[in-house]
């Protein structure tokens, strides 16, 4: 309302509209007190001004602003913005120049939707404010945007191929330990997420004030990969741990063979080792006499078959075929004695092999529990986030 622009319309034939140029009336200098573009003079359209008979003074121009605001995204990419837009008078006080709302919120009805941002919430409030400098009160009329970052570009393309990721890097668990590619695929999987986490870099917002919940997601799954490349170290060195010879100790045996086996539904089938040093029956191979045989008649008075008897010592032959048959009989002694060697120490290193297979699944199960727990604390918070976080000061 300009109390300097009304008119009689009787007076002036029943004229009670007119339309001028902006530039012709008296216009207020209200500024955007947030605006962060200095240096250019905001953007507007030239339009007439419409006005009434009774000093109202429509002017529907079109303006272009830019404005700072202040955002917090703890949340990304599930963050809520509350932006706030500060119009008032630079120089003239509210008893000069006082501004009102005739609406309670804002319109929205010529918004044209965004494919990045969602607007929640559109309202404005009158603010009078004095200021130390000036007795004065001054209004202000304070617009505030609130705005939703529409989340499902980022869940599939960067919270989806990092789950992917974590995903395969815990296959290496599953991997057998013979197969010699599990630090390989853990290493691969590592570079892969580093090399990723650089690419979406560019895109998560440069601040400082807090860290994106995707940036501490990436940050979790990486240490994750990192830390089952470095727990398959430690199951390949348990695998192997068999092969010098060191026997698996009872009470890792109990715990890990009788209980967590058993509660991640793994068989564990392990022959008993025979003790080191364990003296071996030789099987009756060959036998050689080193005693008479009782004397016997066969009823008719002859001497008895020579068959079984010592063997004539004093013959050459002899001797050389018992030097042999000693010599063999030793020899398959050793041979007993080192498969007997052999078998025990394949049952140590199918001991420590086993092990190492019921650790191996011992952290899948954990790993992909962490990578579900981590997944959710992603996920629920950000879905049930619905409020503003940020406040424009």
């Amino acid at each position: 309302m300009d109390n300097m622009l009304t008119w009689n319309p009787r007076k002036y034939g029943g004229i009670e509209v007119i339309r001028l140029p902006y530039n012709q009336i008296w216009l207020p200098d209200i500024l955007l007190y947030d605006n962060a573009d200095v240096g250019t003079a905001q953007s507007s359209v030239s339009t007439n001004v419409i006005v009434s008979a009774n000093g109202n003074v429509t002017w529907l121009s079109m303006w272009i602003f830019k404005s700072s605001c202040s955002m917090d995204v703890r949340y990304f990419p599930f963050d809520v913005q509350n932006c706030s837009m500060n119009f008032a008078s630079w120089t003239f006080d509210a008893y000069r120049v006082d501004i009102r709302n005739f609406a309670k919120d804002g319109d929205l009805s010529n918004y044209v939707n965004s494919s990045e941002f969602e607007i929640v919430e559109f309202s404005f409030e009158r603010h009078v404010v004095v200021f130390t400098c000036c007795p004065e009160p001054y209004v202000f009329m304070t617009y505030t945007l609130v705005f939703q970052r529409k989340p499902l570009f980022y869940l599939f393309n960067m919270v989806m191929p990092c789950i992917l990721i974590t995903l395969v890097a815990l296959l290496g668990f599953y991997m057998p330990n013979d197969s010699g590619e599990k630090l390989s695929m853990g290493i691969t999987t590592l570079l892969s997420m580093t090399v990723f986490l650089m690419i979406v870099a560019e895109r998560l917002p440069p601040v400082s004030d807090n860290v994106p919940l995707i940036g501490l997601y990436y940050g979790m799954s990486i240490a994750l990969i990192s830390l089952s490349t470095a727990l398959n170290v430690f199951t390949l060195n348990v695998h192997h741990k068999g092969l010098r010879g060191h026997k698996v100790p009872y009470c890792l045996k109990r715990v890990f063979f009788g209980i967590i086996a058993k509660m991640l539904f793994l068989k564990i089938d392990l022959p008993v080792a025979p003790e080191e040093g364990m003296e071996q029956v030789p099987s009756p191979r060959y036998i050689v006499y080193d005693s008479e045989p009782p004397p016997a008649t066969n009823g008719s008075g002859s001497m008895p078959s020579r068959l079984g008897h010592k063997p004539d010592m004093e013959d050459p032959s002899q001797k050389e075929f018992v030097r042999i048959l000693h010599r063999v009989n030793k020899t398959i002694d050793k041979n007993d004695q080192r498969m007997a060697e052999q078998d025990r120490r394949d049952v140590i290193n199918l001991e420590w092999q086993q092990l190492a297979l019921v650790i191996d699944r011992l952290l899948l199960v954990l790993f992909v529990v962490v990578v579900i727990c981590s997944t959710l604390s992603l996920l629920v918070p950000g879905s049930e986030y619905s409020h503003p976080v940020a406040e424009n000061e």
